[in-house]
């Protein structure tokens, strides 16, 4: 194997591994979007049930 065919070879592997840790990425990001809506919801519905409890 000649040295432009392992560069084709490494060039494919590093791409992969982006394509991967980029899934990762993306996955651990949505996810870190969801909790803090999750815990935005659960802050107002706190301060709606502590305006409620005062009136």
């Amino acid at each position: 194997m000649g040295a432009f065919e392992m560069f084709w070879v490494v060039a494919f592997i590093f791409i992969i591994i982006g394509l991967i840790a980029g899934h990762f990425l993306e996955v651990r990001r949505s996810r870190s979007i969801e909790e803090f809506e999750r815990k935005r919801r659960d802050r107002k519905a706190e301060v709606e049930r502590a305006a409620r409890k005062s009136l």
